[in-house]
């Protein structure tokens, strides 16, 4: 069995005509991995959580994006543009909340009219050809700055924990869900290389069954030392003593601190307060959205109701026709939390405002 270490789940191919995903959909059961080649494809790869987790998303996004320009056959540049402006609003609307899709995909874009802006005095064809090759080349390096502020998250999140630290953690932000490593299981990859030999409480996160489906799944595949909760066992769990601090990921940050992100995750920050066991959002510092004052700006995903009654189940577990609500994400108030870990370090949720000018 390979470490989970050993591959990606989002990557584009050598050539930059194919986006390779690993379908997280089909974990923990098989490991398939797709290629993707059309806006489409990428599109609904990231609705239907075949690629999820905020920076994997914003990867996709980028990646897909290269690689459309790249299949796209265009004589003028100005069939150019409209093919770019086209995919790039198609993509940006695939997922609402996290954040990093639409820093990248504007990353992408800037980077499209400086390539056009240096390429203004070549032929058609060659001004076409440097764009494309400009827009690989800044996707593949969103990818790697990506892993660096992953490794730099790993290392100030591992200062908060000492040899056989319980942790307990939600959904999944680990390695599946971003370049490579993860945002708030990073620290526990560190951790578990350092000889800290950390026990992790991972919560099955429903309705998507993240934690059970993909933080078992690749912790075990680490050979970390975790065990599967119900979610509403978080609270008994706390009560015993077994946890020393409580990591998750966010898909976006507003300004005052609140953080969006998987549902239920400030059930885990209220139990973790009761319990004066400090609670910390991970997460890298484009997640953070100066533009949302606060928590009630951010817009919350609501997902299909198939996905509570039926998902994962060979029968519904509800009866037919019942009403369901189905948010994708919540809003933890930043006085909940103990402090957001970004590439930059720990900073307490109220004073993020020094992060945008660093």
């Amino acid at each position: 069995m390979r470490n989970i270490l050993e591959y990606d789940s989002v990557e584009l191919s050598p050539n930059g005509r194919d986006v390779i995903i690993l379908d997280q959909s089909l974990l923990p059961n098989q490991e398939k991995f797709l290629h993707l080649t059309t806006a489409e494809q990428v599109f609904y790869a990231i609705t239907l959580l075949k690629v999820r987790g905020a920076p994997a998303i914003g990867l996709a996004g980028a990646f897909g994006l290269a690689m459309c320009m790249n299949r796209f056959r265009a004589r003028t540049l100005q069939a150019f543009d409209k093919e770019f402006l086209r995919v790039k609003r198609y993509l940006y609307i695939s997922r609402p909340t996290a954040v990093s899709l639409m820093w990248t995909l504007d990353r992408m874009e800037r980077c499209y009219y400086e390539a056009q802006e240096a390429a203004k005095d070549m032929s058609e064809p060659d001004a076409i050809k440097h764009i494309k090759e400009s827009l690989t080349a800044e996707a593949r390096a969103i990818k790697l700055e990506d892993v660096k502020k992953c490794l730099s998250i790993a290392e100030a999140g591992f200062s908060l924990l000492h040899p056989g630290s319980g942790i307990l953690t939600y959904c999944n932000a680990g390695h599946l869900a971003v370049s490579r490593y993860g945002t708030a299981l990073s620290p526990i990859y560190y951790a578990q290389q350092k000889g800290y030999m950390p026990k992790v409480f991972c919560c099955e996160t429903r309705p998507m069954l993240q934690g059970s489906r993909l933080t078992a799944y690749e912790l075990t595949k680490a050979g970390v030392d975790v065990t599967l909760i119900c979610d509403n066992m978080a609270s008994d769990v706390m009560s015993r003593g077994k946890i020393d601090v409580v990591f998750f990921g966010c898909d976006r940050i507003a300004a005052n601190g609140d953080v969006a992100n998987k549902v239920g995750s400030s059930m885990l920050a209220i139990l973790a307060k009761h319990y004066g066991i400090p609670c910390y959002s991970i997460g890298p510092t484009n997640s953070i959205d100066f533009h949302a004052a606060t928590g009630k700006d951010i817009v919350i995903e609501e997902r299909p109701a198939f996905e509570v009654t039926d998902m994962y189940f060979d029968k519904p577990v509800a009866p037919k026709g019942v009403k369901v609500y189905n948010p994708a994400f919540d809003i933890t108030p930043a006085g909940l939390l103990t402090g957001i870990i970004t590439e930059k370090g720990i900073t307490p949720p109220g004073k993020l405002a020094k992060l945008k000018n660093d």
